[in-house]
C-alpha cells in the first residue's frame, strides 16, 4: 500500500512538472509568433497548440485529482468473532492478509489507469511542442 501511494505521489509530481514544461514551451514559442499576417498553417498550428495545452491541463488535473484507496477490513466482525471464541487469531491473520491482497489489487487498477493518463499526457505535450513549432514557422 505504501509503495502504491509513493508511486501515485511521484506520478502526480511528474504530471505537474510536465504541465510546467508545456507552459514554458507555450511561453517561449508564443512570444515568437509573427506580429503581422499569419498564414493558415500558422493559425492551424496555434489553434492546435492551444487545444493540446487545454488537453494537457485536463490530463494533469485528472492525474493529480484525489482518489479513493482501499485499505483495511471490517474489524468489528473479526473482533466479535475472536471475543466469542468462534475465530482463532490465525484465521484473523488469514482474513486480514486476504483483504490486504484484495485491496492491493483494487488499488493497482487505479495506479495503472493513472500511468495510462500520464502516457497520454506525455504524448500530448510532445504534440503541443510540434504544434507551436508549426505556428511560428
Amino acid at each position: 500500500m505504501a509503495q502504491q501511494e509513493s508511486e501515485v505521489d511521484s506520478l502526480r509530481t511528474r504530471a505537474v512538472a510536465l504541465l510546467s514544461v508545456g507552459t514554458l514551451v507555450g511561453g517561449l514559442f508564443g512570444s515568437r509568433l509573427p506580429h503581422g499576417h499569419l498564414s493558415a498553417v500558422n493559425i492551424g498550428g496555434l489553434v492546435a497548440a492551444l487545444v493540446l495545452f487545454a488537453v494537457s491541463v485536463t490530463l494533469a488535473i485528472g492525474i493529480a485529482w484525489p482518489r479513493d484507496w482501499y485499505f483495511g477490513a471490517d474489524r468489528t466482525a473479526l473482533i466479535a468473532a475472536v471475543a466469542d471464541g468462534t475465530t482463532t487469531l490465525a484465521q484473523v491473520n488469514l482474513s486480514l492478509a486476504t483483504r490486504a491482497e484484495q485491496n492491493w489489487a483494487e488499488n493497482y487498477a487505479t495506479v495503472r489507469s493513472l500511468y495510462g493518463l500520464f502516457a497520454v499526457l506525455c504524448a500530448v505535450v510532445g504534440l503541443q511542442v510540434v504544434a507551436w513549432a508549426v505556428a511560428v514557422i
